[in-house]
Protein backbone atom coordinates (compact mmCIF):
# COMPACT_ATOMS: atom_id res chain seq x y z
CA UNK A 1 0.00 0.00 0.00
CA UNK A 2 1.16 3.49 -1.36
CA UNK A 3 1.88 5.96 1.25
CA UNK A 4 -0.22 9.02 2.40
CA UNK A 5 1.26 12.14 1.14
CA UNK A 6 1.52 14.41 3.93
CA UNK A 7 0.73 17.80 3.22
CA UNK A 8 0.87 20.61 5.58
CA UNK A 9 -1.78 23.84 5.05
CA UNK A 10 -0.34 26.56 6.83
CA UNK A 11 -2.49 29.42 7.30
CA UNK A 12 -2.81 32.62 9.61
CA UNK A 13 -5.49 30.56 11.04
CA UNK A 14 -7.94 27.66 10.72
CA UNK A 15 -10.86 29.40 13.04
CA UNK A 16 -14.26 28.94 11.14
CA UNK A 17 -17.18 31.65 11.14
CA UNK A 18 -14.08 34.21 11.14
CA UNK A 19 -16.07 35.65 7.91
CA UNK A 20 -12.30 36.28 6.23
CA UNK A 21 -12.30 34.67 2.88
CA UNK A 22 -8.61 33.79 2.90
CA UNK A 23 -9.42 31.80 6.32
CA UNK A 24 -12.69 29.72 5.24
CA UNK A 25 -10.32 29.24 2.23
CA UNK A 26 -8.33 27.24 4.50
CA UNK A 27 -10.62 25.82 6.46
CA UNK A 28 -13.41 24.27 3.86
CA UNK A 29 -9.97 22.52 2.40
CA UNK A 30 -8.61 21.16 5.22
CA UNK A 31 -11.82 19.73 6.33
CA UNK A 32 -12.73 18.31 2.94
CA UNK A 33 -9.13 17.14 2.30
CA UNK A 34 -9.83 14.89 5.97
CA UNK A 35 -13.34 13.87 5.14
CA UNK A 36 -12.82 12.86 1.41
CA UNK A 37 -9.19 12.37 0.40
CA UNK A 38 -8.08 8.99 1.58
CA UNK A 39 -4.70 9.16 -0.65
CA UNK A 40 -3.72 12.51 1.70
CA UNK A 41 -2.50 12.79 5.40
CA UNK A 42 -3.75 16.88 6.00
CA UNK A 43 -2.20 18.60 8.82
CA UNK A 44 -3.06 22.42 9.76
CA UNK A 45 -0.91 24.84 11.44
CA UNK A 46 -1.31 28.27 12.37
CA UNK A 47 0.14 31.26 12.30
CA UNK A 48 -1.46 33.50 14.45
CA UNK A 49 -2.38 33.86 18.14
CA UNK A 50 -6.01 33.04 18.50
CA UNK A 51 -6.44 35.58 21.02
CA UNK A 52 -5.56 38.35 18.89
CA UNK A 53 -7.93 37.43 16.17
CA UNK A 54 -10.19 36.58 18.74
CA UNK A 55 -10.53 40.45 19.95
CA UNK A 56 -11.00 41.35 16.12
CA UNK A 57 -13.49 39.73 15.79
CA UNK A 58 -15.60 40.67 18.77
CA UNK A 59 -14.60 44.33 18.07
CA UNK A 60 -16.00 44.28 14.56
CA UNK A 61 -18.33 41.20 14.39
CA UNK A 62 -19.49 41.11 18.32
CA UNK A 63 -18.32 36.63 17.52
CA UNK A 64 -16.27 34.59 18.78
CA UNK A 65 -14.44 32.45 16.88
CA UNK A 66 -14.71 28.70 16.87
CA UNK A 67 -12.55 26.51 17.51
CA UNK A 68 -9.06 26.75 15.71
CA UNK A 69 -8.83 23.49 13.70
CA UNK A 70 -5.06 23.54 13.48
CA UNK A 71 -3.21 20.48 14.60
CA UNK A 72 -1.62 20.93 18.60
CA UNK A 73 1.76 18.82 17.35
CA UNK A 74 2.69 18.33 13.40
CA UNK A 75 5.03 15.06 14.02
CA UNK A 76 6.20 13.82 10.61
CA UNK A 77 7.61 16.47 7.94
CA UNK A 78 5.06 17.28 4.93
CA UNK A 79 6.12 16.04 1.10
CA UNK A 80 3.78 19.31 0.70
CA UNK A 81 3.24 22.52 2.09
CA UNK A 82 0.32 24.56 1.23
CA UNK A 83 0.08 28.50 1.90
CA UNK A 84 -3.16 29.78 1.96
CA UNK A 85 -2.38 33.16 0.47
CA UNK A 86 0.34 35.04 -0.95
CA UNK A 87 1.04 37.07 2.45
CA UNK A 88 1.70 33.17 4.06
CA UNK A 89 3.88 32.70 1.61
CA UNK A 90 6.00 35.29 3.44
CA UNK A 91 6.62 32.94 6.32
CA UNK A 92 7.74 30.11 3.70
CA UNK A 93 11.31 31.81 4.90
CA UNK A 94 10.76 29.75 8.15
CA UNK A 95 8.19 27.14 7.73
CA UNK A 96 9.81 25.38 5.41
CA UNK A 97 13.32 24.68 7.12
CA UNK A 98 11.57 24.37 10.00
CA UNK A 99 9.25 21.71 8.95
CA UNK A 100 10.95 19.96 5.80
CA UNK A 101 13.62 22.05 3.78
CA UNK A 102 13.13 19.51 0.88
CA UNK A 103 9.13 19.81 0.94
CA UNK A 104 7.57 21.03 -2.56
CA UNK A 105 5.60 24.70 -1.86
CA UNK A 106 2.09 24.97 -3.21
CA UNK A 107 0.74 28.72 -2.54
CA UNK A 108 -3.10 29.54 -2.93
CA UNK A 109 -3.35 32.96 -5.08
CA UNK A 110 -7.05 34.25 -5.68
CA UNK A 111 -5.93 37.59 -7.82
CA UNK A 112 -3.02 39.84 -8.14
CA UNK A 113 -4.64 43.05 -7.07
CA UNK A 114 -1.84 43.97 -4.88
CA UNK A 115 0.22 44.33 -8.44
CA UNK A 116 -2.21 46.31 -10.30
CA UNK A 117 -4.39 47.89 -7.94
CA UNK A 118 -3.62 50.74 -4.87
CA UNK A 119 -5.60 48.94 -2.22
CA UNK A 120 -7.65 50.53 0.28
CA UNK A 121 -8.40 47.42 2.20
CA UNK A 122 -6.47 44.76 4.21
CA UNK A 123 -6.55 46.09 8.16
CA UNK A 124 -8.97 48.52 7.67
CA UNK A 125 -11.81 46.02 7.26
CA UNK A 126 -11.16 44.49 10.65
CA UNK A 127 -9.84 47.20 12.67
CA UNK A 128 -11.66 50.37 13.00
CA UNK A 129 -10.54 53.79 14.55
CA UNK A 130 -13.64 54.72 16.30
CA UNK A 131 -12.99 51.04 18.37
CA UNK A 132 -9.21 50.55 18.93
CA UNK A 133 -8.56 50.24 22.38
CA UNK A 134 -5.34 49.37 24.37
CA UNK A 135 -2.58 47.71 21.93
CA UNK A 136 -5.11 47.50 18.70
CA UNK A 137 -4.65 51.70 18.81
CA UNK A 138 -1.55 51.11 16.47
CA UNK A 139 -1.97 54.01 13.99
CA UNK A 140 -4.25 51.94 10.93
CA UNK A 141 -3.11 53.49 8.52
CA UNK A 142 0.41 52.33 9.56
CA UNK A 143 -0.93 48.62 10.30
CA UNK A 144 -2.66 48.46 6.67
CA UNK A 145 0.65 49.75 5.01
CA UNK A 146 2.31 47.00 6.97
CA UNK A 147 -0.20 44.47 5.73
CA UNK A 148 -0.11 45.66 1.88
CA UNK A 149 3.60 45.74 2.29
CA UNK A 150 3.73 41.67 3.27
CA UNK A 151 0.72 40.69 0.59
CA UNK A 152 2.83 42.47 -2.15
CA UNK A 153 6.27 40.83 -0.47
CA UNK A 154 4.47 37.88 -0.21
CA UNK A 155 2.81 37.54 -3.94
CA UNK A 156 5.85 38.12 -5.89
CA UNK A 157 7.83 35.57 -4.03
CA UNK A 158 5.14 32.90 -4.24
CA UNK A 159 4.99 33.70 -8.12
CA UNK A 160 9.05 33.43 -8.53
CA UNK A 161 9.63 30.03 -5.76
CA UNK A 162 6.54 28.13 -5.32
CA UNK A 163 6.57 24.87 -7.00
CA UNK A 164 3.37 25.18 -7.69
CA UNK A 165 0.45 27.97 -8.24
CA UNK A 166 -3.34 27.39 -7.02
CA UNK A 167 -5.64 29.96 -8.35
CA UNK A 168 -9.45 29.80 -7.62
CA UNK A 169 -10.22 31.48 -11.39
CA UNK A 170 -9.62 31.81 -14.97
CA UNK A 171 -8.69 35.04 -15.26
CA UNK A 172 -5.71 35.13 -12.25
CA UNK A 173 -4.52 32.04 -14.27
CA UNK A 174 -4.30 34.18 -17.20
CA UNK A 175 -2.77 37.09 -15.44
CA UNK A 176 -0.64 34.73 -14.26
CA UNK A 177 0.50 33.49 -17.74
CA UNK A 178 1.01 37.35 -18.83
CA UNK A 179 3.68 37.68 -15.94
CA UNK A 180 5.51 34.59 -17.40
CA UNK A 181 4.60 31.66 -15.02
CA UNK A 182 4.56 28.09 -17.25
CA UNK A 183 1.28 26.88 -17.48
CA UNK A 184 2.34 23.70 -15.93
CA UNK A 185 3.03 25.36 -12.61
CA UNK A 186 -0.59 26.87 -12.40
CA UNK A 187 -3.77 24.89 -11.24
CA UNK A 188 -7.62 26.28 -11.36
CA UNK A 189 -9.37 24.97 -8.60
CA UNK A 190 -12.21 27.02 -7.42
CA UNK A 191 -13.67 27.40 -3.89
CA UNK A 192 -15.65 25.21 -1.50
CA UNK A 193 -19.33 26.24 -1.09
CA UNK A 194 -20.40 24.07 1.51
CA UNK A 195 -24.09 21.65 0.89
CA UNK A 196 -25.57 23.38 3.62
CA UNK A 197 -26.35 26.27 1.12
CA UNK A 198 -29.59 25.38 0.69
CA UNK A 199 -33.40 26.70 -0.26
CA UNK A 200 -35.24 26.64 3.04
CA UNK A 201 -39.14 26.21 2.76
CA UNK A 202 -41.05 29.81 3.95
CA UNK A 203 -43.02 29.18 6.80
CA UNK A 204 -44.82 32.39 6.30
CA UNK A 205 -45.56 35.43 3.93
CA UNK A 206 -43.52 38.28 4.62
CA UNK A 207 -45.02 42.26 4.80
CA UNK A 208 -41.79 43.18 3.20
CA UNK A 209 -39.53 42.66 0.27
CA UNK A 210 -35.64 42.17 1.58
CA UNK A 211 -33.04 43.52 -0.36
CA UNK A 212 -29.80 42.05 1.25
CA UNK A 213 -26.12 42.14 1.34
CA UNK A 214 -23.01 40.57 3.39
CA UNK A 215 -19.36 41.88 3.19
CA UNK A 216 -16.81 42.98 4.84
CA UNK A 217 -17.52 46.44 3.84
CA UNK A 218 -13.84 47.37 2.70
CA UNK A 219 -13.38 49.59 -0.02
CA UNK A 220 -13.67 47.18 -3.01
CA UNK A 221 -17.20 46.16 -1.93
CA UNK A 222 -18.68 49.22 -3.29
CA UNK A 223 -21.55 49.26 -0.94
CA UNK A 224 -22.06 52.87 -1.23
CA UNK A 225 -23.56 52.78 -4.40
CA UNK A 226 -26.34 50.20 -3.27
CA UNK A 227 -27.37 52.66 -0.10
CA UNK A 228 -27.26 55.72 -2.20
CA UNK A 229 -29.20 53.82 -4.79
CA UNK A 230 -31.77 52.31 -2.15
CA UNK A 231 -32.39 55.46 -1.11
CA UNK A 232 -33.31 56.84 -3.74
CA UNK A 233 -35.97 53.91 -4.22
CA UNK A 234 -39.58 55.29 -3.52
CA UNK A 235 -41.19 52.61 -2.23
CA UNK A 236 -41.67 51.46 1.65
CA UNK A 237 -42.33 48.19 0.89
CA UNK A 238 -38.83 47.28 0.25
CA UNK A 239 -36.32 46.98 3.05
CA UNK A 240 -32.74 46.81 2.87
CA UNK A 241 -31.15 43.90 5.60
CA UNK A 242 -26.98 44.71 5.95
CA UNK A 243 -24.62 41.98 7.70
CA UNK A 244 -21.15 41.41 8.00
CA UNK A 245 -18.42 43.35 9.61
CA UNK A 246 -18.48 47.05 11.31
CA UNK A 247 -21.43 49.19 8.84
CA UNK A 248 -18.97 52.66 7.75
CA UNK A 249 -21.91 54.01 6.51
CA UNK A 250 -24.81 56.34 8.20
CA UNK A 251 -27.88 55.10 7.32
CA UNK A 252 -30.39 56.21 10.40
CA UNK A 253 -32.24 58.84 7.69
CA UNK A 254 -33.55 56.00 6.31
CA UNK A 255 -35.42 53.97 8.69
CA UNK A 256 -35.98 51.33 5.82
CA UNK A 257 -32.07 50.58 5.62
CA UNK A 258 -31.47 47.93 8.65
CA UNK A 259 -28.19 46.75 10.04
CA UNK A 260 -27.76 43.21 11.79
CA UNK A 261 -23.54 42.75 12.29
CA UNK A 262 -22.27 39.67 11.91
CA UNK A 263 -24.54 36.60 10.61
CA UNK A 264 -24.94 33.55 12.78
CA UNK A 265 -26.61 31.39 10.52
CA UNK A 266 -25.85 32.39 6.72
CA UNK A 267 -28.00 29.82 5.01
CA UNK A 268 -31.04 31.51 7.20
CA UNK A 269 -29.72 35.26 6.31
CA UNK A 270 -29.43 34.51 1.92
CA UNK A 271 -32.96 32.69 2.33
CA UNK A 272 -34.50 35.81 4.10
CA UNK A 273 -33.33 37.65 0.87
CA UNK A 274 -35.83 38.05 -2.26
CA UNK A 275 -32.66 39.64 -3.91
CA UNK A 276 -28.90 39.69 -2.96
CA UNK A 277 -26.86 42.70 -4.02
CA UNK A 278 -22.86 42.79 -4.38
CA UNK A 279 -21.44 45.64 -6.06
CA UNK A 280 -18.15 44.24 -5.71
CA UNK A 281 -15.50 46.33 -7.77
CA UNK A 282 -13.02 43.33 -7.90
CA UNK A 283 -13.07 39.77 -6.32
CA UNK A 284 -10.75 37.01 -6.35
CA UNK A 285 -13.63 35.11 -6.34
CA UNK A 286 -16.59 35.85 -4.80
CA UNK A 287 -17.75 33.37 -2.38
CA UNK A 288 -21.01 35.13 -0.97
CA UNK A 289 -22.70 35.56 -4.59
CA UNK A 290 -22.20 31.78 -5.45
CA UNK A 291 -23.33 31.07 -1.54
CA UNK A 292 -26.86 33.19 -2.45
CA UNK A 293 -26.58 30.99 -5.71
CA UNK A 294 -26.63 27.65 -4.45
CA UNK A 295 -29.71 28.86 -2.27
CA UNK A 296 -31.90 29.85 -5.19
CA UNK A 297 -31.52 33.29 -4.35
CA UNK A 298 -31.64 35.93 -7.41
CA UNK A 299 -27.84 38.29 -6.97
CA UNK A 300 -27.79 41.83 -8.90
CA UNK A 301 -23.40 42.75 -9.81
CA UNK A 302 -22.08 45.67 -11.04
CA UNK A 303 -21.36 45.20 -14.94
CA UNK A 304 -18.21 46.80 -14.94
CA UNK A 305 -17.16 44.56 -11.30
CA UNK A 306 -14.04 42.27 -12.39
CA UNK A 307 -15.29 38.81 -11.04
CA UNK A 308 -14.59 34.83 -12.35
CA UNK A 309 -16.89 34.57 -15.28
CA UNK A 310 -18.54 31.64 -13.34
CA UNK A 311 -19.71 33.96 -10.83
CA UNK A 312 -20.90 36.71 -12.47
CA UNK A 313 -23.05 35.01 -14.99
CA UNK A 314 -26.29 34.51 -14.63
CA UNK A 315 -26.81 37.27 -12.63
CA UNK A 316 -28.03 40.66 -13.29
CA UNK A 317 -25.75 43.01 -14.17
CA UNK A 318 -26.35 47.36 -13.44
CA UNK A 319 -24.74 49.93 -15.24
CA UNK A 320 -24.50 52.40 -12.36
CA UNK A 321 -26.28 54.08 -9.64
CA UNK A 322 -29.70 54.73 -11.35
CA UNK A 323 -29.41 51.94 -13.12
CA UNK A 324 -29.70 49.40 -9.22
CA UNK A 325 -31.92 52.11 -8.22
CA UNK A 326 -34.45 51.32 -11.24
CA UNK A 327 -33.43 47.80 -10.84
CA UNK A 328 -34.74 47.58 -7.14
CA UNK A 329 -37.95 49.55 -7.85
CA UNK A 330 -38.84 47.56 -10.28
CA UNK A 331 -38.12 44.25 -8.95
CA UNK A 332 -36.54 43.65 -12.61
CA UNK A 333 -34.42 40.94 -10.57
CA UNK A 334 -37.56 38.38 -11.03
CA UNK A 335 -36.17 37.90 -15.02
CA UNK A 336 -33.14 36.11 -13.30
CA UNK A 337 -33.60 31.88 -13.88
CA UNK A 338 -31.99 30.76 -10.67
CA UNK A 339 -31.91 27.03 -11.21
CA UNK A 340 -29.42 27.91 -14.14
CA UNK A 341 -27.70 30.28 -11.15
CA UNK A 342 -27.78 27.25 -9.34
CA UNK A 343 -25.76 25.47 -11.85
CA UNK A 344 -22.74 27.17 -11.71
CA UNK A 345 -22.34 26.36 -8.20
CA UNK A 346 -21.61 22.34 -8.90
CA UNK A 347 -18.55 22.79 -9.88
CA UNK A 348 -17.51 23.99 -6.07
CA UNK A 349 -19.11 21.14 -4.82
CA UNK A 350 -16.82 20.11 -1.96
CA UNK A 351 -16.61 16.28 -3.46
CA UNK A 352 -15.90 17.64 -6.82
CA UNK A 353 -13.03 20.47 -5.12
CA UNK A 354 -11.45 18.23 -2.89
CA UNK A 355 -10.92 15.44 -5.92
CA UNK A 356 -9.10 18.09 -8.04
CA UNK A 357 -7.16 19.33 -4.68
CA UNK A 358 -5.79 15.37 -4.33
CA UNK A 359 -4.72 15.41 -7.98
CA UNK A 360 -2.84 18.54 -8.02
CA UNK A 361 -0.56 17.29 -5.06
CA UNK A 362 -0.30 14.27 -6.95
CA UNK A 363 0.89 16.38 -10.20
CA UNK A 364 2.98 18.20 -7.49
CA UNK A 365 4.96 15.38 -6.63
CA UNK A 366 5.01 13.75 -9.94
CA UNK A 367 2.63 10.93 -9.42
CA UNK A 368 0.26 11.64 -12.35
Amino acid sequence: MMDKIKVLLVSVSFAPRSGLGIIEHGVLFYKGLKKYAKSIDAKAYSLSNKKLFDRIDKINRKVTLDKDLADDKIKEKPDIIHYMSPGIFVSSIVIKPFFNIKSKQVVSIHDLDMLEKVPKIGINNYINKATAKGYMSIPVKAMNKFAHAMEKRGLILAIKKADHILCVSENTRKDLINLGVEPSRISVIYNIVGKNFKRLKKKHKKDKIIIGHLSSYAYNKNVGVLIRAFKKVKSDKLELHLYGAKLPFEINDDKRIKYFGHATDTVKMYNSFDVFVFPSLWEGFGMPIMEAKRCKIPVITYKKGELPDIVKRNTLQFKNENDLMDILENMKWKRIDVNKAYKDTEKCEEKLVIKELEDMYKKVLGEE
